[in-house]
């Protein structure tokens, strides 16, 4: 089986997406039923590629949105009519089994079986969170484009529910198969840990975020919680800038958390791995998650999580996490001092996460995703005839 992949979100910063696809098809590279063609908008690859320079790359996206919201859109649709134009010319000189389609929207390629990803609706449903410029190319493309996706590849139950509901897309035509976190993950020695606090220079005891430090990962309530804390714990901040306005920040100066709060920024995961095993609790306040991957990065390496109990992240924690409001600072503030008052708790947490982390792996989501890759290839080629 030929499977063309749109490589391009591969080349990005290592977070959410470009995480998912590169352990998914790492894992898929074991099985030996399989040929994976990775394609970067002008060339095919049997090669996955390279990650991106982080700096250069979080350099890049910040000069992107300088521009005004209009420019960037126009340049986003050309960019993406290229890409389409080149991905049927490739077609047109190769044949494939199955296409997936990894980036925002589908690909207008109608003689190529496409599996389009949507990863979360929050284009739509919580689109004030982010750039403007990014919605309306959603918007735009969703509309002339999800005709070209032969079937919808989601990461939680709860997204593929609200796909059918919102894009009145037929139940058969969509499958959730969830992730897992990346095999790195996994607890770290005294020794191990002592050497990342010393390197980033943060404190012996802290509370952790881990993601982009967008407007939906809700860090203004976890600044409000953190105000409220009769404990004077510290919280270590580690995600790239991203965009938004980061009014959080002010209030971190304006409650005198200064001397509290550190922002590490994008980290690489061989020391973010100590971070989540040195810190007293992940705090995980998001609005809305199509999975929460730092919720089983944080278990596998023995680190107790408080996350919200919307969207996907009941899904993905189980009954191994704390859940909060994540509309309310009290709420947020109270399970946050439960868990430093109750070692017991703790402990029951961290075995709890790492069974529910066990649960997750990613040779099962690749075998999961082959055999859907093969119903709809035989189901293409019935088609055909």
């Amino acid at each position: 089986m030929k499977i063309l992949i749109n490589a391009i979100p591969l080349t990005g910063l290592l977070t959410g997406i470009a995480r998912y696809l590169r352990n998914l098809y790492t894992a898929m590279e074991a099985f030996h039923d399989v040929d994976l063609f990775y394609f970067n908008g002008k060339n095919v690859s049997l090669t996955m590629p390279p990650m991106a320079d982080a700096g250069k790359w979080q350099a890049m996206t910040r000069a992107i949105w300088s521009l005004p919201d209009p420019a960037v859109f126009s340049l986003r649709a050309v960019h993406w009519l290229n890409y389409e134009r080149r991905l049927r010319r490739t077609c047109r000189l190769q044949e494939f089994d199955i296409y997936h389609e990894t980036a925002f929207v589908p690909a207008k390629a109608p003689t190529l079986f496409s599996v389009y990803s949507i990863y979360d609706l929050s284009l739509r449903l919580y689109r004030e969170t982010h750039p403007r410029e990014r919605v309306w190319f959603f918007e735009y493309f969703i509309k002339k484009r999800l005709q070209y996706a032969g079937h919808i590849l989601t990461i939680s139950e709860f997204i593929r529910q609200e796909i059918i509901a919102e894009l009145n897309v037929p139940p058969e035509r969509v499958t959730a198969i969830p992730l897992a976190a990346d095999p790195l993950f996994g607890p770290c020695t005294a020794e191990e840990i002592d050497h990342i606090k010393s390197r980033y220079h943060l404190p012996e005891s802290y509370l952790l975020f881990v993601g982009s430090l967008e407007p939906r990962k809700n860090i203004d309530i976890l600044i409000e919680a953190m105000g409220k804390l009769k404990n004077e714990i510290p919280l270590v901040l580690v995600g790239w800038s991203a965009w938004g306005n980061k009014e959080w920040m002010d209030k971190i100066a304006s409650k005198g958390l200064s001397s509290r709060v550190f922002v590490t920024g994008h980290l690489p995961d061989a020391d973010l791995k100590g971070i989540y095993s040195g810190a007293t609790a992940l705090i995980y306040p998001s609005l809305y998650e199509g999975f929460g991957l730092p919720i089983l990065e944080a278990m596998a390496c023995g680190c107790p999580v408080i996350c919200s109990n919307v969207a996907s992240m009941p899904e993905v924690a189980g009954d191994a996490a704390l859940f909060i409001d994540p509309s309310n600072s009290d709420d947020l503030t109270g399970a946050i001092e439960t868990l430093l008052q109750d070692s017991e708790l703790r402990n029951r947490m961290i075995n709890k996460g790492y069974q529910q982390n066990a649960a997750f792996n990613w040779g099962k989501t690749a075998g999961k995703t082959i055999a859907l890759y093969s119903r709809l290839r035989e189901y293409s080629q019935r088609n055909r005839m």
